[in-house]
């Protein structure tokens, strides 16, 4: 099979790295491999694929001649079958492609990366909102909001009905497809997860190789992923357990904030790493913390359980509930009164740090978990089985 990955840019991120994944295990399966992104990266993740993937880098995504040109000119030199569109939100990506792929016969599916009612923009009106009283500027905001929301609909209903098919991350989204996008019968909606991107298969699980660690793993940013709970957690419990540690792995706009959150709260066993390849972190750590407001599928979360580390995640989007049966094979934290209490969490944490057996053995059932529903050889199978229903 010839398959093309269309999305934004080859930086670093949740999005690029499953790409990454996919292409060299696509490649490694004897397909034909192209990526086309349509911006440059600052930290390309290029290096780490596979050789005989062709890639091809535009200067910035626009609805132009060039763009379409030389998207059509990829797709006939490569004879490309299928395009997967990894950027399954905004409309002009799947636009470019239709104009380009016009009379080639080649099938397009999308993929929405998070959970369909989420975004970043409408994530930050509704902070806005949080932070003002003024009764005149909440009512621009909501308006806003509202708009946004439409907005945002429509484009997702545009992608939808110009694909053949469109891909969500967890069974949960999609009732929330369907309300958001008023598209009630969305025949074309698949269900499919994204792949462990770390190879764990040469780990050997013991408690004795488990360190007194807690992790938190990914972008330093407000919006989303709300890194300041983590910190506010471990700031009930730093005095209480002296011989553990929390390691902030991870880089991004909050960094400093968080920086001098620890320091004026005197805070001792914390470091901040940067980015790392993350693997070590997993070998050695126990617990893994995730306070994100919002998700769609976070890798963090089947890569950490794969080295056995027991993650208490902020129950704050249904795709958790899919991926974490609680006290299994890890934590959720609910939300107390509709918001996120570190109380809460902490409770938890505790919890995990004192009992020894517990943690041993929600270890190991989230290893089974990670490994039976999310290896990389159990989501190509899948992909696979896709390709051929699409080309029969």
């Amino acid at each position: 099979m010839n398959v093309l990955f269309l999305l934004k840019t080859l930086d670093i991120g949740g999005v690029e790295i499953v790409t990454q994944t996919l292409a060299n295990k696509f490649r490694e399966k004897g397909h034909n491999i192209s990526i086309f992104a349509f911006s440059p990266a600052k930290n390309s993740i290029e290096k780490y694929i596979d050789k005989e993937v062709h890639i091809y880098v535009q200067e910035k995504l626009q609805y132009n001649k060039k763009n379409i040109f030389s998207l059509r000119e990829i797709l006939i030199k490569n004879s490309i079958d299928i395009i997967i569109n990894q950027w399954g939100l905004p409309f002009l990506p799947i636009k470019i492609a239709l104009k380009a792929s016009r009379n080639l016969n080649i099938k397009i599916i999308s993929i929405h990366h998070n959970s369909p009612e989420a975004n970043g923009i409408l994530k930050k009106i509704e902070i806005q909102l949080s932070k003002t009283t003024n009764p005149i500027n909440k009512l621009i905001l909501k308006g806003k909001k509202e708009i946004c929301k439409q907005i945002t609909s429509k484009s997702m209903r545009y992608v939808y009905n110009h694909s053949d098919v469109y891909m969500v991350l967890s069974p949960s989204f999609v009732e929330k497809f369907k309300l958001f996008t008023k598209i009630a019968n969305p025949q074309k909606l698949i269900v499919q997860t994204n792949p462990i991107t770390i190879d764990s298969s040469n780990f050997h699980y013991t408690k004795e190789n488990k360190q007194k660690e807690i992790i938190y793993m990914g972008r330093l940013d407000y919006n989303q992923k709300r890194v300041y709970r983590v910190i506010d957690t471990w700031k009930e419990l730093e005095d209480k357990y002296t011989d553990w540690r929390l390691t902030i792995v991870g880089d991004g706009p909050e960094r400093e904030n968080l920086e001098q959150q620890v320091n004026s709260s005197n805070l001792k066993h914390i470091s901040f790493e940067g980015f790392q390849s993350p693997k070590s972190y997993y070998e050695r750590a126990s617990i893994l913390l995730l306070t994100s407001e919002y998700e769609g599928f976070p890798l963090v979360l089947a890569e950490c359980m794969s080295f056995g580390v027991v993650p208490i995640v902020y129950g704050s989007y249904s795709a958790v509930y899919d991926i974490i049966r609680h006290k299994e094979n890890g934590m959720i934290t609910q939300p107390q009164n509709g918001k996120f209490s570190h109380i809460e969490m902490a409770k938890q944490l505790s919890f995990l740090i004192e009992n020894d057996i517990e943690r041993n053995i929600m270890a190991q059932e989230a290893i089974r978990t990670s490994k039976e529903n999310y290896s990389l050889e159990t989501i190509y199978q899948s992909w696979f089985n896709l390709f051929n229903k699409l080309m029969l």
